[in-house]
């Protein structure tokens, strides 16, 4: 069995994975670490785990970051795994993070994430010089990186909805000047487990409240990448809006065509770029935020205008679960050669 440590346990991102790994066949969790509620029991923290894990939560003050693991999973903000990442890598114990620390392959692309992020004051990378030890977490267009990596950068969950919506498109050089708006609403887990005054239930309850628009930090990593696989400038104008809902992403991303194409063709050439990918299904009929609720699949469907020359790509994940943890496990199973499927088997709920 290999061994996961888990570094920020008792966040919802932390919680996920955790999940998960209690029902891998390959893995053992070999500690939690966590500022919040160290010295619990996680089951005294989260109940519905009792009879599942009774592991005391240890302080990070304390605890042996790396000892005793075979791969460490930052489930933390960002700057968090930078201040472990240079002993992780001269102990050559392997890890994961979910915060944008170690999505990016220069100091620049880091730079212009930190100045979108409302968290970060420091634009600068202490240990840039493992930057290039890192691949970025998504799978479906980067499993050779992945397996090879030391490093892996989680991708963000709204970016994860909209590269692997979108990457067919720009990798045929169909989005006109490379621009897409996207629509996007989320529930309000994405926002994390501390209290904010905009998850307020009588203020978000049968409410929809738009929030950095084109200001959101996950738009660096997707213009990063959608740019690449076209060769050229991606922009992407982003309308995050948040819902009286616990969890999911829903994105709708609207391209004007560089040459007229049917709804059909669309969803063929999608069909053949995921060919062998477990997680995503391409719909024929739009995707809902429910259907994908508790699940690592990505539901995909595109219409298109009458003249064909405008389309829709529509997108949900479960933002914990393919916008997370689920693809944190399935980025592990690959780096620790396993079926990326391990862990996973878990069909969405419904209703």
């Amino acid at each position: 069995m290999y061994r996961a440590q888990l570094v920020g346990a008792t966040g919802y991102g932390g919680l996920g994975i955790l999940e998960l790994l209690l029902g891998h066949p390959d893995f053992e969790v070999s500690s939690l670490v966590a500022r919040d509620d160290a010295g619990k029991r996680i089951d005294d923290v989260y109940p519905h785990l009792t009879s599942r894990c009774e592991l005391v939560v240890e302080a990070p003050d304390t605890a042996d970051i790396g000892g005793n693991a075979d791969i460490v999973i930052f489930a933390t903000p960002d700057r968090v795994s930078m201040g472990y990442a240079a002993g992780l890598a001269d102990r050559g114990v392997r890890f994961i993070d979910y915060s944008g620390d170690f999505r990016f392959a220069t100091t620049q692309h880091y730079a212009e994430y930190a100045a979108a992020h409302p968290g970060i004051s420091d634009p600068t990378h202490p240990v840039e010089a493992l930057l290039g030890r890192a691949a970025y977490g998504i799978p479906e267009l980067f499993q050779s990186k992945v397996a090879d990596a030391a490093i892996v950068g989680n991708p963000g969950c709204f970016a994860a909805g909209m590269i692997i919506g979108l990457a067919p498109m720009f990798a045929d050089k169909l989005v006109e000047d490379g621009r897409v708006t996207v629509d996007a609403i989320t529930g309000s887990s994405g926002a994390g487990k501390k209290p904010a005054p905009i998850q307020h239930f009588p203020h978000l309850n049968d409410n929809v409240i738009p929030y950095r628009v084109f200001n959101h930090q996950h738009v660096t990593e997707t213009e990063q990448t959608l740019g690449a696989l076209q060769g050229s400038k991606a922009t992407v104008d982003f309308v995050p809006q948040v819902i009286g809902a616990t969890r999911g992403i829903l994105c709708s991303m609207h391209v004007a065509l560089t040459r007229p194409i049917t709804r059909e063709q669309i969803l063929d050439r999608y069909r053949e770029f995921y060919e062998g990918q477990p997680f995503v299904r391409i719909l024929n009929t739009p995707p809902t935020l429910k259907s994908t609720a508790g699940s690592n699949y990505i539901d995909i469907s595109a219409v298109v205008s009458p003249d064909g020359k405008r389309a829709v790509i529509i997108s949900s994940i479960d933002n914990l679960l393919k916008g997370q943890s689920g693809t944190a496990m399935q980025n592990i199973n690959i780096m620790f050669g396993l079926d990326p499927k391990a862990g996973l088997d878990r069909g969405p709920v419904y209703p």
